[in-house]
């Protein structure tokens, strides 16, 4: 019988993370998967990064993550999203090969020698003083890292057809009741879906609009060279809907097992199906849909934005009123999927059960939605269980410093209703957690893990130049005399440039682009630098005041936050609301922060709560 230090349940996104950084520990890791299905497979929407998602992206790979790393190797698109906005909500999204993704994550597990790969279907695990994992053979260890996915008691949807499975083609795991009796799932489970995949033959691509590859996109991996490709580069298209696209929609509700009852589980609000769009916005025709190609060497596209669970004979019908599909042929008809997911209330900021010690949890099973956060989970958990296995401090991310705290934070602090998406907008200090600077930002916590890999050196030496850099814009002056000020002057009064200033206070002119104006005073001055420096140091620079305002607000707020509270005495507080006692009986919050982040609880108990405690 085989031991483990710790085995992964499930080789997807959040698994081969969870493994991945594990090793780094020199532990004994194995990932224990279906058989048939490829390591970092990606079976909806070939794509890594979006709004909030590419920053997640940056995150891991300044910690040492790998999805980064996958994404570069197999990438054929490259954008910026929200490029027209600020630079703290532009984000990078890669459209990837998912066969060359899958068998670039297949080799860099392959190439660990710490990491067993066990195709097996687990069938049962039991708790003693270590976890005994049975599949076609047994095995045991010390933690278990839960990332099945939506495997979990999976069912597909198409039309008025129900097979079991977690996606098309593959067979479901068990329920989590059948491993864990202890553990609660949702009484609702939850959905998600995909559109038909189209024969890319059969698609008129000159009704379409194209969307090329942008050669200024950044690589996500620090360590590669910043924008070379390493694979051939493609175009995505625009596609629309029109209004007899919606109408056969609309015409078969009653086949839609969305809206006819059989589909019981709860969609993600941010990613609706086109049933949905359909019947929420009665009144709106025209909806983007995204043709992006699955890989360089597959037949197939993928219409983003057009998720269905309708019959096989709606799905072609609708699909073939879009312009440019009008001869569209269908590959894989669309589907949707219902899963279980856990309570993750139930859960620490490690991602470790608070009933069972040892068991961690990450991905869809605990209510996400895409590659990303479930990447991003999978790091916790594995991080966490490797220092656990050690003796050493857990790694617990901050949401004032990370998108992955962010979400860690919300996922533990409360029930969810629908599938959690991470966005920009649920950053309270989105100013700071930026792309660009996710090197600087996970510094100190990659530097608590006191190995010593190639990455450590690029972030040491990063931040050293970084730091000079910024020395330089504080210190170095412009005289208004310079050529540069003419060249930096704007349009109008107010714009010009007309005495002495500091390059930092130059960087910082509303009209002036901060990195290009950085690259102009350095070139100047003879100075050639790395760019993903110049870039840092440029936005850093732009909002210095507004980040400077920040962290004076979560100084006061973190005070406040980790205040501590007891949650006991204030369900029996005459002076709180029966519904905000219940809610907070179910979190048992141990601080005040923890409090203020249950969904629901009224602005008068905190006002309570904080003047007892103050």
């Amino acid at each position: 019988m085989k031991t483990f230090d710790i085995m992964v349940v499930g080789g997807g996104h959040a698994g081969i993370e969870a493994a991945y950084i594990a090793s780094q520990f020199n532990l004994d890791v194995a990932i224990i998967t279906i058989p048939g299905i490829g390591l970092g497979s990606a079976p909806c929407n070939p794509s890594v990064g979006g709004v909030g998602k590419g920053q997640v992206v940056r995150e891991l790979d300044a910690l040492g993550g790998l999805m980064g790393i996958l994404a570069d190797k197999a990438g054929i698109q490259f954008r910026t999203l929200n490029d027209s906005k600020g630079f703290a909500v532009q984000s990078s999204r890669v459209q990837i090969d998912k066969d060359k993704y899958s068998e670039e994550a297949e080799k860099v597990i392959a190439s660990i020698p710490n990491i067993t790969v066990i195709r097996e279907k687990v069938v049962s695990i039991e708790k003693t003083d270590v976890f005994t994992v049975k599949a076609q053979n047994t095995y045991t260890a010390k933690k278990i890292i839960m990332t099945v996915g939506t495997f979990l008691n999976g069912k597909l949807h198409t039309g008025s057809e129900q097979t079991a499975g977690g996606r098309v083609g593959c067979d479901k795991s068990a329920g989590l009741q059948d491993l864990f009796a202890e553990i609660k799932t949702r009484p609702q489970r939850f959905k998600t879906g995909t559109p038909p995949r189209l024969d890319k033959d059969t698609i008129d691509y000159s009704k379409l609009e194209e969307q090329p590859s942008d050669s200024t996109v950044r690589n996500f991996h620090c360590l590669h060279t910043p924008f070379e490709r390493h694979i051939s580069q493609v175009s995505c298209w625009l596609a629309r809907t029109n209004l007899n696209t919606m109408e056969i929609i609309r015409a078969n509700k009653e086949k839609s097992p969305m809206f006819n009852g059989q589909i019981k589980g709860v969609g993600a609000r941010y990613c609706p199906s086109i049933e949905d769009k359909a019947y929420r916005y009665p009144d709106k025709q025209v909806h983007h849909v995204f043709i992006e190609p699955e890989g360089l060497d597959l037949d197939t596209m993928y219409p983003s934005g057009i998720s269905s669970s309708l019959p096989k004979e709606v799905q072609e019908e609708y699909v073939r009123s879009i312009e440019g599909l009008e001869k569209a042929e269908i590959k894989v008809y669309g589907y949707a999927v219902e899963y279980d997911v856990i309570d993750t209330t139930d859960l620490k900021l490690t991602l470790e059960h608070v009933q069972i010690e040892n068991l961690y949890f990450a991905g869809q099973v605990n209510g996400t939605s895409g590659y990303e956060e479930a990447a991003g989970q999978g790091f916790i958990a594995g991080a966490n269980a490797a220092l656990s296995v050690l003796g050493l401090d857990p790694l617990i991310l901050s949401r004032h410093e990370s998108y992955i705290g962010v979400m860690i934070e919300d996922l533990t602090s409360n029930t969810r209703d629908e599938p959690y998406r991470l966005f920009t907008a649920r950053s309270e200090n989105r100013l700071f957690i930026r792309e660009d600077n996710s090197l600087l930002r996970m510094s100190p916590y990659r530097t608590s893990f006191m190995l010593n890999l190639p990455i450590d050196k690029y972030q040491r030496d990063f931040i050293a130049q970084y730091e000079e850099l910024m020395n330089f814009c504080d210190e170095t002056m412009i005289s208004e005399k310079s050529p540069l000020m003419k060249q930096f002057s704007g349009e109008g009064e107010l714009q010009q440039l007309v005495r002495r200033m500091s390059v930092s206070e130059i960087l910082r002119q509303a009209w002036l682009n901060p990195i290009t104006t950085l690259e102009t005073i350095l070139s100047h001055h003879g100075l050639m630098l790395d760019y993903d420096l110049i870039r840092t140091v440029a936005i850093s620079k732009k909002y210095d005041g507004y980040i400077k305002r920040s962290e004076d607000q979560f100084a006061k707020l973190k005070k406040m936050d980790n205040m501590r509270i007891d949650w006991e005495a204030i369900t029996a507080s005459s002076n709180i609301s029966f519904e905000c006692k219940q809610r907070i009986a179910r979190i048992k919050p141990d601080t005040f922060g923890q409090l203020k982040l249950i969904e629901g609880i009224r602005p008068a108990t905190l006002a309570v709560v904080a003047a007892k405690a103050l």
